[in-house]
Formats: C-alpha cells, structure tokens, sequence
C-alpha cells in the first residue's frame, strides 16, 4: 500500500523549507505545494477504508496506517504511527482548503514574502501533523510545532500590540501544551500500555479506575479547552485575532482552534468513556457558558475582527456542548461544526482584512454604507455572516441543525439555552451588516479601488465550499459516520 500520509508529511516539509528560501518567488512555491496537498488530500479521500465495502486497515478504526519503530527501549516503545478516520479526515480537507486560500489571499504581503508564506505553509504541515498522529509523542511533537510558526506571525507581522498578542498567545497555550503532556504520559504510564500508540493506549485504557480516569480526563482537558478556547480560558483569542496579520487569523480561528476539539475527542473522549459520563454536568456547564458569554460580548464590539473572535468562543461552546452530549449524533455534529466554523469564520476574517484594506478602518461606528462603493466585498461579508448565523442552503445550517437536535435528543428542554443565544448570534450579525454595509457613508471615499484579484480569488473559495457542503452536506456526513471508530459512545 502507498504510504500516502507520509508522503503528504514529506511534500509538505520539503514545501515548507523551500518556500522559506525561495525568496520573491515564495508566493509560487507555496501555492504550488498547497495545490499538491489539496490534490493528495483528494486521493486520500479515495483511498479512504472506511467507506462501505472496504476491508479493515492494521489499526482498528484507522485507514491508510503507517507504523514503524522510532525508540524502542526496555520500557519505552515510540513508534511514528500515522493513520486517519472519518474525524481527522475531514479536518484534513478543512486543513488543505485553508492553505491554498490564506496563500492566494495573501499573494500581496511583500514585507518578507519567503517568512510569510514558509510559516503559513509550517502552520498546516503542523496542524495536519496533529490530525493524522497515532503516538503520544509524535502527536505533541507537532502539536507543539503550530504554536512556533503563529507566534512569529502574530509578532511580526501583526498590528501595533502585536508583541503582547503573541506573548500572550504563546504563553497561554504552551502552559495548557505542558499540561496536556503531563497527561497524556500519565495516561500511557498508569494504563500499562505497552506502547505509545493511540490502539495500545486505547485498549489499556478500559481497565484504569474510574476516578483516574476523572483525573486524566480533567488534565487533558484543560490543555484541549485553552487551545479551544472556552471559557474561562479563552482570554488570549481576542488579542491574538486584532492583532494578527489577517492569514494570520484565517489559521488561528480555522485551523489552531480545531486542534483542541479534535485532540479532546481523540486522547480523551475516546480513551476515557467514563470520565466524559461522570464530568458531564460540569462540561455542560461550560459549554453554555461559552455560548452565552462568546455572544454577548460580540454584541457589544466596535472592531469588526474582535467581533468575529468573540463569536468564535460561542460558537466553539456548542461544539464543546455536542462532545458532551456522549452521543454518536453529538459527535457528527462537533465535527461538522469545526469544519464550517473554520470555513466560514476564514471567510469573515478575510472579509474584515479586506475592508481594513480599503477603508483603513475595522470600526463598526466609523465605517458604513459600503454596498454602493465596494458591491463584492459586501456581498462576501453578508455570505460569511449569514452562513455564521446558521441560514439553510450555507454550511452553517446543516452543523447547527445537527447540533440542536443532537442536543434535544441528549438532553431535552436544556437546548432551549443555545436556541435562545442562537438568536443574540443573529442580532450582533445583522447590527453589524445594517451598520457596516448599508446607510448613509460616514466620512468614507466615495469611490475605493477595487478588490484585488487574489484577495477575491482567496474568499471566493472558501465561499464556495460554504455553499457546496450547505446544500450537500452529505459529502461531509457520510465520510464522518462510515468513519470505523469503535467503541465511541454510541455508535
């Protein structure tokens, strides 16, 4: 069998380097190397074993695995073990997706293009790394590599706070990192695993007691929820957005916070079946909070970014809410809603980027009546902020949808809360779009240049995966939930 993951691993790193002396001519070698990616990305959806009919691969639940001897020593066992299942296979697509279009919008940036476009392109081999690792260590060996790259674009090409964004950013989650590592070897050394590969460790897990599992459990999550964010750990998310180049913000809020409910499902959901059952009110409780308090500070921000990173907190406190819910529907859901969060939420930051572009401002009060001068840039900022407040026929819909009636189902009249905030999430939309797009013009040109090509060429794809995967979500859906995962609760 073609060792397709590492060669993605190997196109994607020897990308990366290239692109980092290629000098003026990084842009093209990036977008060169992001189209190889969507194209294997494309085969390894074909080749993937857990569509009906397709026989087991040697990892239970995993399709395309690798697995070959790193440190093997009287008592420690490494492997490089990679493999993917309909959960990380979607947020790989998501990952490829993303990358093209952050390296075609940011075809402009000329301060240091070869930086730029190496640590955007290190960004996603980081980032896919994370999705397809099946060890301990590989998994936080590349876990730790996406904060490096986001560090340095925050810090150097970011705004004027941008030092103290990316301190903080890089402070918050390599705390959380450390946690999460302690955990995660606690859960090999207190299981007995023989190795540290996800099946050994998954198996070994079942026998631990209940209340180390609560433990372990409590201990990865607080490294998942800071990289999330939710409250009250998602403090360092709103800074890092206002403050990043937007490429920048297209990877944090698409990519980075997807690597906390991925891993959350994966190292701890999965292992752990009765930590989730015994912490449930407490997850529960967090999640609402996440949804309320990520849409009530929304509604009260003047800068368009800030707006859009506090709506990311709400939104990923309903998928925290989907996870909790123990449900093979809850989980459908949590990873339908990552996949259109990080499209959708790409979109708007490339939106507001675009009108700081043209209009040298993000302030809601300062800006309006942009429809008559700037058609296409409003009508690609009411696209992504419709399909964030869930309108059907856009991808938004059919994840919030799964959401609720997973929630209902697991919980009843409780999903009255999120169906209430629900409607706060389309009131700071629609204050936003009345105030920014339509009205009377405050002070603005009354004629802007024109989008750039490749800042329209960029949003216009991750518009159009907004609207393919809205109106047939079924391409999504069927990949999610032929995924041959056992022993997820519920399925």
């Amino acid at each position: 069998m073609l060792p397709l993951i590492s060669i993605i691993l190997a196109t994607l790193a020897v990308g990366t380097v290239a692109t980092f002396f290629a000098g003026a001519r990084a842009r093209w070698v990036a977008l060169g190397v992001s189209t190889v990616f969507l194209i294997e990305v494309a085969l390894l959806f074909a080749g993937y074993t857990g569509w009906p009919g397709y026989s087991t691969s040697l990892v239970p639940g995993f399709s395309d695995t690798e697995t070959y001897a790193w440190i093997h020593l009287s008592w420690l066992r490494i492997n490089y073990a990679v493999g993917v299942d309909g959960i990380s296979l979607v947020l790989i697509l998501l990952t490829a997706i993303l990358q093209i279009a952050t390296v075609i919008y940011s075809w402009g940036e000329t301060h240091r293009p070869a930086g730029y476009f190496g640590l955007v392109m290190l960004t996603c081999l980081g980032s896919f790394g994370v999705f397809v690792a099946l060890d301990v260590l590989l998994f936080f060996l590349f876990w730790e590599a996406v904060l490096v790259p986001m560090f340095f674009l925050i810090g150097y090409w970011g705004g004027p706070n941008r030092r103290y964004a990316a301190l903080k950013f890089f402070v918050y989650t390599h705390v959380a990192s450390i946690v999460m590592l302690v955990g995660l070897l606690a859960l090999v050394f207190y299981s007995g695993a023989t190795s540290f590969d996800f099946s050994s460790i998954y198996a070994a897990a079942r026998g631990l007691a209940p209340e180390v599992q609560v433990f372990l459990f409590l201990a990865l999550f607080f490294g998942f929820a800071v990289k999330f964010p939710i409250v009250p750990f998602h403090t360092w998310l709103p800074d890092a957005h206002v403050e990043a180049p937007t490429g920048g913000s297209v990877l944090l809020a698409g990519l980075l916070l997807k690597l906390g409910g991925y891993g959350l499902i994966r190292w701890a959901v999965e292992v752990l079946p009765y930590a989730i059952h015994a912490l449930q009110p407490l997850l529960f409780l967090i999640a609402f909070l996440s949804i309320i308090w990520g849409s009530v500070l929304a509604l009260a921000q003047r800068d368009l970014k800030r707006l859009v990173a506090y709506s990311s907190i709400n939104h990923m406190g309903i998928v925290l809410l989907a996870i909790a819910l123990d449900s093979s529907l809850g989980l459908l859901a949590a990873v339908l809603l990552m996949f259109a969060h990080g499209i959708v939420s790409g979109l708007l930051f490339m939106t507001s980027g675009s009108v700081h572009h043209q209009y040298g401002t993000r302030d809601i009060h300062t800006l309006g009546g942009l429809t008559p001068t700037a058609p296409g840039l409003a009508t690609l900022l009411m696209a992504g902020s419709l399909a964030s407040l869930g309108l059907p026929a856009l991808i938004g819909f059919p994840a919030e949808f799964t959401a609720f009636v997973a929630t209902w189902n697991g919980i009843g009249y409780w999903v009255l809360i999120p169906l209430i905030v629900l409607v706060v999430t389309a009131a700071f939309y629609l204050w936003m779009m009345q105030r920014v797009l339509f009205g009377p013009q405050k002070g603005l040109p009354a004629e802007v240049p024109g989008l750039p090509w490749y800042e329209s060429a960029g949003m216009g794809i991750l518009l159009a995966f907004t609207v393919l995967f809205g109106i047939l979500p079924s391409l999504l859906v069927n990949v999610i939930v032929n995924s041959p995962v056992k022993g997820f609760p519920g399925t």
